[in-house]
């Protein structure tokens, strides 16, 4: 149903003696243009709401009964200015934007019992209120249409709703007298009730959220609620106050490939008992370089499996992203990249980068967590067989066995951060070679037991524990190479050889 032209100017009036400004009473009117908001006096005295058009500066306006100044002149201002002071500090390199805000729960309390005003004093019949509660305008949307534009101008950079924007402006907005208004609702709903809460929560600290009082106000009606209120005086005193201007901007993730040519080197930072057990790690050599440049607030590393301190990862390397939060700095060209992989090589013989790195898309990130459990993998083990001779071992037949089905129960090196829990792994085949004597001059080896040490080379199935399927265990793994070779085996070394996962 459409109001009338005199409903309007009936209704407008009314508003405008509740101390509501010109934007409010033509919003609750169902006005929809940008026109009518960006100079609502104007466009008031041109519809015949008004007869001559008022000041609207900032000295002159009242505070507003409905939206408590969110909609008027020098709030607006005052966003602004905290805006463009916020911007201009952080330095985002983004040159989009779009805004988030956050008002106080009771101006819709506000706006309720203003159309029980316009109800009861003007006498409105109920389709009329009907009509009135369907055409108010959210003060949100008001809002973005008069002051993002002002926004736009000030901080030079461009609204994109569309996409949207990866740099987030939120303003939150709050209000010395919204809890007093709320516990009157929530006093009301609990005396209209007559129930008690039975079940006491330790923490009520949300008990006024948006949420809440939005739930209350569904299940009460439009008569308990006008009760509620009309000993109430909504004052006005209370201007809305600029809570905080927080800037983010969405993560980007940056990936590729690394090495990792330590067997002293832990991939994440390891702490015990809040103490750093080792001095870096693969995550600090790779990430930090990248943080810093792109200035993130903080980073996660993602990577396609993990390989343990002694381990090393070789040739084409294992696939790795790092999730920068927050950044400051989004403008990432090859050229930047590229120096960020020099760098990080440079700065390190530990760790290095085996690929180009590359900017990274949802998808790309889908493609690495889907790897962790289809992928395969290949390893290199130095392999040593106790207490039996070498004609007694027959290392030949490893290198026709397929596609071996093994359980392992979880190791017990492992056990205090895994749950205990059997897993079905596929060793798809085997190579193995005995080891040559020359081959064996780095290592602290004695000429006794240099002819007793085996290389094998291992394709799995990912998430295989392959020390535990070379020495068993104490049998937790099953079978293992132990029972396959009749004789006691144990490692020496480990490295992963390869990981077949199109990356980056």
């Amino acid at each position: 149903m459409n109001l009338s032209l005199e409903e309007e100017k009936r209704i407008f009036n009314f508003l405008q003696q509740q101390n509501c400004c010109l934007r409010c009473c033509l919003r609750f009117i169902g006005s929809r243009t940008l026109d009518c908001f960006k100079d609502p006096a104007e466009f008031a005295k041109r519809a015949g709401y008004i007869t001559e058009a008022k000041d609207l500066s900032s000295n002159n306006e009242l505070l507003c009964m409905a939206c408590l100044g969110i909609l008027q002149n020098k709030i607006q201002e005052q966003v602004i200015r905290n805006i463009q002071v916020e911007v201009e500090k952080e330095n985002y390199d983004s040159e989009t934007f779009i805004c988030a805000l956050t008002i106080p729960v009771c101006i819709n309390l506000r706006e309720r019992f203003l159309h029980m005003q316009c109800a009861t004093q003007l006498k409105l019949p109920e389709d009329t209120l009907l009509a009135l509660k369907v055409k108010l305008q959210n003060i949100k949307d008001v809002w973005k249409w008069i002051v993002t534009p002002k926004i736009e101008q000030t901080i030079k950079k461009q609204l994109d709703q569309s996409t949207p924007s990866p740099f987030l402006i939120e303003i939150i907005l709050t209000c010395k007298s919204n809890e007093k208004e709320c516990k009157t609702l929530v006093s009301m709903c609990k005396e209209t009730n007559n129930t008690k809460n039975k079940r006491k929560r330790k923490y009520n600290d949300n008990r006024y959220s948006r949420k809440s009082i939005e739930t209350l106000m569904a299940k009460i009606t439009d008569e308990e609620f006008s009760q509620c209120f009309t000993a109430l005086s909504f004052e006005t005193a209370d201007s809305i106050e600029v809570g905080s201007i927080v800037c983010s901007h969405s993560s980007i993730f940056i990936g590729g490939r690394y090495n990792k040519l330590s067997r002293e080197l832990s991939q994440t930072p390891w702490f015990i008992n809040g103490e750093k057990k080792m001095q870096t790690s693969v995550q600090d050599i790779l990430c930090n370089p990248i943080a810093q440049v792109v200035k993130a607030q903080c980073i996660k590393f993602l990577s396609s499996g993990r390989e343990d301190v002694d381990v090393r990862n070789i040739y084409s390397g294992r696939p790795f992203a790092v999730e920068l939060i927050n950044p400051k700095v989004t403008k990432i060209t090859n050229e930047l990249l590229s120096a960020l992989v020099d760098e990080i090589n440079q700065s390190s013989k530990q760790v290095q980068i085996t690929s180009n790195l590359k900017v990274l898309s949802r998808l790309d990130l889908k493609r690495l967590k889907e790897g962790e459990n289809i992928k395969t993998k290949f390893y290199r083990a130095l392999c040593l067989c106790r207490n039996t001779s070498k004609t007694m071992v027959p290392l030949e037949q490893l290198n026709h066995l397929k596609r071996i089905k093994i359980i392992q129960k979880t190791p017990v090196r492992v056990l205090h951060r895994r749950p205990l829990s059997p897993r079905e792994r596929l060793i798809y085949e085997m190579r193995a070679r005995w080891v040559q004597p020359q081959e064996l001059q780095e290592l602290d080896i004695t000429n006794q037991t240099a002819t007793m040490f085996f290389v094998l080379d291992i394709k799995t199935q990912a998430g295989t524990y392959v020390k535990e399927f070379v020495h068993g265990d104490f049998g937790r793994t099953v079978p293992n190479l132990c029972d396959i070779l009749n004789t006691e085996v144990d490692i020496v070394a480990l490295d992963v050889t390869g990981i077949n996962l199109t990356w980056p």
